[in-house]
């Protein structure tokens, strides 16, 4: 009875498990098919059971896998086809399983397909799914369940189910509150996934969402060099319109790969200076978008972008115009005494870095008078040896470390739509954008071409790593100036106050870490650099093959493995020679006891040769054949032990 009953709860299971499944994926007659399916197995009408055979099994797969490909996509969202195709194709399973049990179906399948497809059918379930499926885990418990199994065993068990299935509504929670999105989730997803403040052309303040969204300790960029700039380098712009910062309107020039370095394309900015020896590349990884531009440092002379046929170099010394905007790329630096040399001059100023727009212009004088920034051949700036550029930077800077703070916020912006810049002079706060844009059109209104740059400043540092990372609150714009024929950078922000940015703990770091170390591991492995690997291990190795010692040392070795095999050889001779001899013997007792038979003598299953001599020789009539087969017996029993 307790066998009949314990059939009934697995077949009930089964039923179970294909109802709700059928229910949550809303297919009810597929699921009912299943269910009477398994009912019909229940009372085995199917009659001998069959041979279960693995090609119904893997030619299952064909139809789901067209059912997977003519299922809709679901935009933003999680398509529930995902789970159901899977567990529709794990119910096939336990059924073409359960149908051959004994003639290669195992009940463990069974278990295992039946389950699986009970838990994958409440994804979506709802309330009456999910009872049906609780009974359903029931009812497998109380089918499949082992005698004198402890009690605990069966806590951790429904412990283990009710996770799963509280993942599994969660997932359908999830899917159900997300699959019509508003303009908030909208701005979200873009807020998420770009990098804000590298555009080609950027406004005032494009940057704020980079430091006050919930995404700012975000990692945006690994750079594989524990040496790299403290400012890395992503847009240069010259123009100051309307709030708003461009880049120069065209490219200087276009550049194309020079070579390939795996499967990257070089573009160099002078013929083949990245070859040199002294020219070392720096792997960047991008995690985000980064609208096209490659990151790196103001002395690169070159880059490699993978998959991109072309870049655009501007004279403001940045690439731009790769196919991918995120992914990795490389950038080369020239660490020579000459790189000046090497590297090609980005341009010698231009008219356009001492613009300031004619609304801007009565602004930037009444400030410039504000603070009293010096004037090119006056007294002051004669009395200071003539370093006129040193001076204005130094009034510049020291004049917002005394007269104003950082601020992720500026007040008034809001306010001031159509002049940022004046409400930030009020406010007297604000971040980098807001200083670097006002220190810019004041060195232009003193005469010194400068320009707006934008990039990555100051990384996260950790000794126990080879790369640094710039995070999203790492996303800084600061000044380049010229001065004597060279562009150098400025950076006019105050320094933030300690614990703007709260600390990260310390999981948080030891998961960067992983996720570094995978990074490298996957880059390795995928973009080709164990090719090279392959490359230098086979150098070592024609090295190491043509020292004639290493010839020496295989002889040696062959010449003792030789020594070996003939002292192994023979020992099997003599080993071989003994077999011979009980070979003998064995054929010699295989004869008497053929002769003992045809007179009714025969020798019982485990008896000794020496006790059935003892038990038919006082019955044995004495003949020739019986004497030869009986003095066969004895000489074996004699010698069969030496």
């Amino acid at each position: 009875m307790r066998k009949s009953m314990r059939e009934i709860f697995k077949t009930l299971f089964l039923v179970l498990a294909s109802v709700n499944l059928g229910i949550s994926s809303e297919m009810l007659p597929l699921g009912v098919v299943f269910a009477l399916g398994f009912l019909y197995l229940h009372w085995r009408l199917e009659k001998p059971t069959p041979l279960y055979k693995k090609r119904f099994a893997y030619g299952a797969i064909v139809p789901f896998a067209l059912w997977w490909v003519v299922t809709p996509e679901v935009e933003n969202g999680i398509s529930p086809y995902v789970v159901f195709i899977p567990a529709w194709y794990l119910l096939t399973l336990a059924w073409l399983q359960k149908r051959s049990l004994g003639r290669g179906g195992f009940e463990a399948f069974v278990i295992f397909d039946g389950v699986a497809a009970l838990l994958l059918g409440m994804f979506q379930a709802g309330r009456a799914g999910g009872i049906l499926g609780a009974v359903g885990i029931l009812l497998a418990i109380l089918a499949y369940r082992r005698t004198k199994t402890a009690w605990y065993k069966y806590g951790l068990f429904l412990l283990l189910i009710a996770f799963f299935g509280f993942t599994s509504f969660g997932g359908w929670q999830y899917w159900k509150n997300h699959r019509s999105y508003d303009g908030r989730w909208g701005d979200d997803y873009y807020e998420r996934n770009r990098v804000m403040g590298f555009d080609p052309t950027v406004s005032l303040g494009s940057f704020s969402s980079n430091y006050i969204s919930k995404y700012n300790s975000q990692v945006v960029l690994r750079v594989w060099d524990k040496n790299a700039p403290e400012y890395l380098r992503a847009a240069v712009y010259e123009k100051y319109v309307g709030d708003i910062w461009k880049l120069p309107a065209k490219a200087k020039q276009k550049l194309y790969p020079a070579y390939y370095r795996i499967d990257y394309p070089v573009f160099e900015l002078v013929d083949s200076v990245t070859r040199r020896e002294n020219v070392r590349s720096v792997w960047v990884q991008s995690a985000l978008d980064n609208f096209g531009f490659l990151f790196a440092p103001s002395n690169a002379v070159g880059v490699a972008a993978k998959n991109a046929d072309s870049l655009d170099f501007y004279k403001t010394g940045i690439f731009a115009g790769a196919n991918g905007t995120r992914g990795d790329w490389y950038y080369f630096v020239d660490n020579s005494a000459d790189a000046m040399v090497w590297q090609m001059p980005y341009d010698n100023g231009d008219s356009a870095y001492l613009q300031i727009s004619w609304s801007h212009k009565p602004f930037v004088d009444s400030v410039a008078i504000a603070m009293n920034l010096p004037q090119k051949d006056s007294l002051l700036d004669s009395l200071l040896n003539g370093d006129y550029e040193k001076n204005v930077l130094t009034v510049i800077y020291n004049y917002f470390v005394q007269n104003f703070r950082y601020s992720l916020v500026v007040p008034g912006v809001r306010e001031n739509k159509g002049d940022p810049l004046r409400a930030f002079w009020i406010a007297k706060e604000g971040f980098c954008e807001y200083y670097t844009t006002l220190a810019v059109l004041l060195l232009r209104h003193q005469g010194i071409q400068a320009r707006y740059v934008t990039g990555f400043a100051h990384p996260e540092r950790n000794n126990d790593r080879d790369y640094v990372v710039f995070r999203r609150y790492h996303s800084h714009a600061w000044v380049e100036f010229l001065w004597n024929g060279h562009w150098y950078f400025f950076d006019p922000t105050p320094p933030m106050e300690p614990g703007l940015f709260s600390k990260l703990p310390i999981w948080s770091s030891w998961w960067e870490g992983f996720n570094g170390r995978l990074a490298r591991l996957l880059h390795l492995v995928k973009e080709g650099e164990w090719r090279r690997v392959v490359d230098d291990w086979q150098v070592v190795t024609q090295g190491f093959l043509g020292n004639p010692l290493v010839y020496g040392i295989s002889l040696l070795l062959l010449l003792v493995i030789l020594a070996r095999r003939l002292l192994k050889g023979n020992k099997h001779k003599v080993r071989i020679k003994m077999d011979a001899r009980v070979q003998s013997w064995v054929r010699s007792l295989d004869r008497a006891e053929k002769m003992l038979k045809r007179h009714g003598f025969i020798r019982q299953p485990g008896e000794t040769v020496g006790a059935f001599l003892v038990r038919i020789e006082p019955q044995v009539t004495v003949t020739g054949e019986t004497l030869s087969a009986l003095e066969s017996l004895r000489e074996y029993e004699k010698h069969r032990w030496q």
